[in-house]
């Protein structure tokens, strides 16, 4: 993570819309690594401690330990867990304020996307790392009973969700599947130029069949913005839908039964 920075879109992305909230996590905690090594080390040890805490709690649970001893791993948790969700607000404001310009270029102005972050805990925007701090303490204190009972932990940034809104709507309940194709590639377009103003070099963009289910005019816009980056494959099964005034910018590769031909020669490579 982090060796080199690349950001892919495929059809398992709808899963960022449709997929449960550790899909949504799992992506923020990706993106971020990649130009954020102490937000990585953080997350690492955020693992630790909510492992030997739900580990305490199965004990306080069986009367092997006291509830007194939960003071260090609470302590630990609020330390490490206000600066994973200090990370993640900043990142999902940053990421929405570059999504929504591409997003509405994308639906020629018809629609509207925002990014919303949840945290699992109650948390003003704007807040910070101390209100976010207070807010993970109260909430330990709160759901006390109901962590001694289930002997998890059930408070922390391993609880938290990312909502994509499109007109102002949880796309997962209300966007038709176009919408959250269109949502989901703004926000991996976006993602792209988050990574090129955080590490200073632009990503390696890969769009697996972005185009298929897109009309012409949301084409032509995907591929000029992917014509910005210095590299970026993409692949297509229909081939003509594509303006021809791409096609002779670009270094084309045909791949038949497991061979790749470049420019009607065959190359040596198998896939």
């Amino acid at each position: 993570v982090g060796q080199l920075s690349a950001v892919m879109f495929s059809a398992d992305d709808l899963d960022l819309v449709y997929g449960s909230p550790s899909v949504r996590r799992r992506y923020l905690d990706i993106m971020i690594s990649q130009s954020d090594r102490q937000y990585l080390n953080a997350l690492q040890r955020y693992h630790r401690i909510t492992y030997q805490r739900n580990h305490l709690l199965r004990m306080v649970r069986e009367s092997r330990a006291g509830r007194d001893e939960l003071g260090f791993w609470d302590d630990e948790l609020v330390g490490v867990g206000k600066q994973i969700m200090a990370r993640r607000i900043q990142t999902v404001t940053a990421l929405s304020d570059l999504a929504r310009p591409i997003h509405a270029g994308l639906t020629d102005q018809r629609e509207s996307l925002e990014l919303v972050y949840e945290p699992n805990v109650p948390v003003e925007a704007g807040a910070s790392q101390d209100d976010i701090a207070n807010g993970i303490k109260e909430a330990l204190e709160a759901r006390r009973e109901r962590e001694l009972a289930q002997a998890v932990t059930v408070t922390g940034p391993h609880r938290d969700d990312l909502r994509v809104l499109v007109d102002g709507l949880d796309a997962s309940a209300y966007a038709s599947r176009g919408q959250s194709r269109t949502g989901v590639l703004a926000m991996k377009l976006a993602e792209a130029g988050f990574q090129k103003a955080q590490r200073g070099d632009e990503p390696v963009l890969l769009l697996d069949d972005v185009l298929s289910e897109l009309d012409a005019a949301r084409r032509s816009r995907v591929l000029e913005t992917a014509s910005e980056y210095q590299q970026c494959l993409i692949t297509t099964t229909d081939v003509q839908s594509i303006d021809a005034r791409f096609l002779t910018t670009v270094s084309r590769l045909a791949v038949s039964h497991g061979r790749v031909t470049a420019e009607g020669v065959a190359a040596d490579s198998q896939v």
